[in-house]
């Protein structure tokens, strides 16, 4: 799904402010630039469009906490989806 090889398994790391991918037997960390924190609960690989290349393809996951009144909006805050893609190169458009 995101270009990272052939099974490679992922979990979202509680605590680890992003996805982690277990590539060649060391973890990589996709982290999430957010100022308040990225506590991942799940995730979803999907393929919207094939015709599309690395741009039709992501992986979706929800993130949340057990105190949401500590997240960015405070009291009332609800769980929010991510979505992660990984360009061919930094330049891809």
């Amino acid at each position: 799904m995101l270009g990272l090889g052939k099974d490679v398994p992922l979990a979202t790391g509680n605590e680890s402010e992003g996805l982690l991918a277990l590539i060649d037997g060391k973890f990589v960390t996709f982290r999430v630039p957010y100022p308040m924190g990225y506590y991942g609960k799940g995730l979803d690989g999907r393929i919207d469009d094939t015709s599309k290349g690395w741009k039709g393809k992501g992986i979706w996951a929800t993130y949340a906490t057990r105190a949401p009144f500590h997240m960015e909006g405070g009291k009332g805050t609800t769980s929010k989806v991510i979505k992660f893609q990984v360009r061919p190169d930094p330049l891809s458009k």
